[in-house]
């Protein structure tokens, strides 16, 4: 798997982790899909936050890719570096999330991030307590068992982020009316390089989810 993760970083990694080799103004870029699933990767590169370059959260776009090709989901990333998506201001990253949703029946958003975490924990799960799953609350229950299975530790973070109130997941849910989670992923376990088998473990987890929702949903797509 390292080979495979470490290929679909490269576009990513070009330039520390500023993207592409050539400025270009395209501000995301789309994998198709077969499911009702969007995975969304808005810090898969350096992004611009005021006057700050904010950076990468690393292999989350090489992580978002390999999710789409092993469940065939929709896929949404950075590809260079541009204003950061996940605030309030409005962006089009942010509108084309929406906008795929809505042109494709789209049943389940995914935002894939990072950050270092104080413990062990895997994933940590925010859904602005719960409101952005619109009442699908089994979504969460679903994804602990699967992380039970693989051996994986899985928390929640419900504290709505007041200054960040249109985040992707709060304006996709509010907006499309379909349930959004962001997952947050320890920096410690997307380390492929040092850790294969806790990347893999975290992958298995969310690809499991993803089929087990889209073996449920796919025929009312």
């Amino acid at each position: 798997m390292k080979e495979e993760i470490l290929g679909l970083e490269a576009d990513f990694a070009n330039n520390e982790y500023f993207g592409t080799n050539v400025w270009t103004e395209e501000k995301y870029r789309v994998l198709s899909g077969n499911v009702p699933v969007l995975i969304s990767a808005p810090h898969s590169v350096n992004q611009i936050r005021g006057e700050d370059v904010r950076d990468a959260e690393k292999y989350t776009g090489a992580l978002t890719r390999y999710l789409c090709n092993a469940t065939s989901s929709f896929g949404i990333f950075q590809i260079f570096t541009h204003a950061d998506p996940n605030t309030d201001e409005e962006n089009a990253y942010k509108n084309a999330v929406v906008n795929l949703v809505n042109a494709y029946n789209i049943k389940l958003l995914i935002d894939i991030h990072s950050s270092t975490f104080s413990d062990d924990t895997d994933i940590d799960v925010v859904t602005n307590k719960r409101q952005t799953l619109i009442g699908k609350d089994d979504l969460y229950t679903k994804l602990k068992q699967f992380g039970i299975m693989h051996g994986a530790k899985i928390d929640e973070n419900n504290e709505p982020n007041k200054e960040k109130e249109n985040e992707i997941i709060m304006v996709t849910s509010l907006i499309c009316g379909i349930p959004a989670m962001r997952l947050v992923i320890n920096n410690k376990k997307l380390d492929i390089l040092n850790n294969e088998k806790n990347f893999y473990k975290v992958a298995k987890v969310i690809e499991n989810f993803i089929n087990d929702f889209s073996k449920n949903n796919v025929n009312n797509n």
